[in-house]
């Protein structure tokens, strides 16, 4: 029998796994062929397959699983389609595997799920067994184009990083074109282009502690640390752990900018002091004016400030382990 292609919205399926897929990642359409075959082979029955849309990028997809008895959520596609399917079953107790289908896959980056290897990835997002994961949740006041300060969002889910400052005017100015030749290079080559950027000055305060003033290039809360290549941006931070990690770069002088990448790449243990971090449970931040916020590398707009805790545990995600 192939497997269920229905509209989330259509009738109900039985099939205990879903598969939500982005049809624009890359070798969508192999992974959408070798699924069903492989949960077969497997004795997991025929799988109810959806895919994403601009407008529903999977978080209703992956809520109707939920409604629908799901006890098993497959998702493939780039870190913000295992966003949006992450933030829907967080909590609900229903395992998550992961088919790194996009440009960078941070997220399946730092769990060790990368693989080029399709079929491989999707054993392991098959295969029983999880692995409790943090997430992390986001909320702003989003500032208009004329200025007008909006009232503050829902609570948005992160899985690797939220940045205000300058990464996230980065991640706007990454063209769609570079991102697909050169992958997550692109960042790096237009995070480049920033570097003399002026600092931004903007109030924290970490565990409901008294706010304080800093000056820094962009303030990073991060669920997972690395980036490709071996970089660690944040080297402490670990989605395991119950804890966020935040770092602050109150960059003086453009020389420094080679201390702070000899940390990232060569992992030198000792202090850089363009480099300032921290770990808590909830962040609060008010830049002094409106500034870009990016949450998994989606910049989401900008704000007239952030908030931010983590839910320790609250993924399952299959590791193949």
């Amino acid at each position: 029998m192939p497997a269920h292609d229905e509209p989330f919205s259509g009738p109900e399926p039985t099939s205990p796994v879903w598969v939500i897929l982005n049809p624009k990642a890359g070798q969508y359409a192999r992974a959408r062929r070798e699924i069903g075959p492989m949960c077969a082979a497997g004795g997991l029955g025929d799988p109810h397959i959806v895919t994403t849309t601009r407008e529903d990028a999977g978080g209703p997809q992956a809520r109707a699983a939920l409604a629908r008895g799901a006890r098993q959520v497959v998702v493939g596609g780039g870190d913000g389609t295992v966003r949006e399917v992450a933030e829907a079953l967080a909590g609900s107790g229903v395992e998550l595997g992961i088919l790194p289908l996009g440009t960078a896959n941070l997220f399946a980056h730092n769990l060790g799920l990368r693989t080029r290897h399709l079929r491989a990835a999707i054993r392991r997002a098959l295969r029983p067994g999880a692995t409790p994961v943090d997430v992390g949740w986001a909320s702003w006041r989003p500032v208009s184009a004329d200025g007008v300060v909006g009232t503050p969002t829902r609570e948005r889910a992160f899985l690797v990083m939220a940045g205000v400052g300058h990464d996230a005017a980065t991640v706007h100015d990454t063209r769609p074109e570079h991102k697909d030749r050169l992958g997550w290079l692109a960042y790096v080559a237009a995070g480049l282009r920033r570097l003399r950027a002026h600092p931004l000055d903007m109030r924290v305060s970490l565990d409901m502690t008294p706010a304080r003033r800093i000056r820094t290039w962009t303030l990073i809360v991060a669920n997972c640390g690395a980036i490709p290549a071996g970089v660690r941006v944040v080297g402490t931070a670990s989605p395991f752990d119950g804890v966020l990690d935040t770092l602050e770069v109150p960059i003086r002088s453009p020389l420094q900018w080679g201390e702070v990448a000899a940390k990232g790449i060569l992992h030198h243990a000792r202090e850089v002091t363009a480099l300032r971090y921290d770990q808590a449970r909830t962040v609060w931040a008010v830049p002094d004016h409106p500034t870009p916020l990016h949450l998994d590398g989606d910049v989401v707009g900008t704000v007239a400030d952030l908030r931010v805790r983590v839910q320790a545990g609250a993924l399952l995600v299959r590791r193949g382990r």
